[in-house]
């Protein structure tokens, strides 16, 4: 046969799987995770071992380390902003104080998953040199955002709000408290706006103190209900 020396352009080489977290499905099916009809975010622990680079390769080595727990109060806590409302009057202030809490859906969302997918080992047996990260929890992440995140959208939040009178304790005034305690059935709060984004990923909620805010604050706390869609 004769030879041509055209050097081809391209070199093909085999690479893991696992390089690409991105799901495609295709005639006869696709890996797509399994997920739940619906999640309930409120003060959930969720435990689960691994090894100190985030892989999950032998659970009875695993299990000889210090426990990992994501702590569903402590993160819903660091993903939401609870503000006045700055267009409101003085009065409304002193009276009937207009709340803002903003709210990032998709983040915590993504937090619980995450947590839920090392507990159930869904990525048992992979190396970080088996991802195009080099590092398998950020791999985790990556599979979430591009597969799994757009998959349910948030259809219910529980608001529980709990006041404390401040009448011996004025310098409090407006100083509001981030507490499991005050999610009770009594406390819970079903006049607000929300407002979310196209996307999905964040809410704004809009209610009004239903104290005096010169003599009354608050503890507060939320759960968020999500569907799949």
């Amino acid at each position: 046969m004769r030879r041509n020396y055209i050097s081809p352009e391209f070199e093909s080489s085999e690479v893991f799987g696992t390089f690409n977290m991105v799901e495609e499905s295709n005639f006869f099916g696709a890996k797509m995770l399994e997920v739940e009809d619906s999640i309930y975010v409120d003060n959930q622990n969720i435990i689960y071992y691994q090894l100190p680079t985030g892989e999950q390769l032998d659970l009875s080595v695993e299990n000889t380390l210090q426990s990992q727990v994501y702590s569903a109060d402590l993160d819903k806590k660091s993903k939401h902003k609870l503000t006045l409302d700055p267009s409101q009057t003085e009065y409304q202030k002193e009276n009937g104080t207009i709340w803002i809490l903003e709210i990032d859906l998709r983040g915590i969302l993504s937090s619980y998953i995450y947590a839920q997918m090392k507990t159930w080992r869904t990525f048992e047996g992979i190396k970080s040199s088996m991802t195009y990260y080099n590092d398998v929890n950020t791999a985790m992440r990556k599979y979430i955002e591009f597969n799994v995140v757009d998959r349910y959208k948030a259809s219910r939040i529980d608001l529980y709000i709990q006041y404390r009178d401040l009448r011996s304790q004025t310098l409090l005034k407006f100083s509001n408290t981030w507490k499991y305690d005050s999610a009770l059935d009594r406390n819970k709060m079903t006049k607000f706006q929300s407002e979310t984004s196209v996307d999905g990923s964040y809410t704004k909620l809009t209610f009004n103190q239903l104290q005096p805010g010169s003599t009354y604050a608050f503890d507060y706390y939320f759960n968020i209900f999500y569907e799949k869609i």
